[in-house]
């Protein structure tokens, strides 16, 4: 059984159902968020048009918005004998499949080159001397990381 708690705002209210089968959440422009919410609650917010939740620190958008930066980074040259590049990558990303590597202008498929660690990359066969060693990330990126 859900549990809904009324907002500081008749715009917040608590939640209904009707014979259609849907259910209508707490809606609210986004100075109208209830001052104390709980983990885990619901709420339309009418100033972004988009879901919201509480995750007991701020709210957080459920859905994706916007666009998404892809970036070149972690910039590197092969020595023909290093395997694992400490701090490759400004920032960590989600997990090895998130990210393209490129080796010498050739795309390394995940698991099988190479594996990501926090923000270190790990090869399973050095990359050749002299060829630059790079990657694309951002495919992991939504707002739906930011709290707002």
């Amino acid at each position: 059984m859900a549990r809904f708690i009324k907002g500081s705002s008749s715009t917040t209210g608590s939640a209904k159902g009707n014979s259609t089968g849907q259910a209508v959440i707490p809606k609210g422009a986004s100075n109208e968020r209830p001052s104390v919410a709980q983990t885990g609650a619901l709420r339309f917010n009418s100033t972004t048009n988009r879901m919201e939740y509480y995750d007991g620190t701020g709210w957080r958008n459920m859905t994706p918005s916007g666009s998404v930066n892809i970036l070149k980074d972690g910039n590197a040259t092969g020595d023909g004998s290093t395997t694992v590049f400490t701090n490759f990558f400004a920032k960590a990303p989600y997990d090895q499949n998130s990210v393209i590597v490129i080796v010498g202008n050739v795309l390394q498929e995940p698991s099988q080159a190479y594996t990501i660690s926090g923000r270190d990359i790990t090869f399973t066969s050095p990359p050749p001397n002299t060829h630059r060693v790079y990657a694309l990330v951002g495919f992991d990126s939504t707002d739906t990381d930011e709290i707002s």
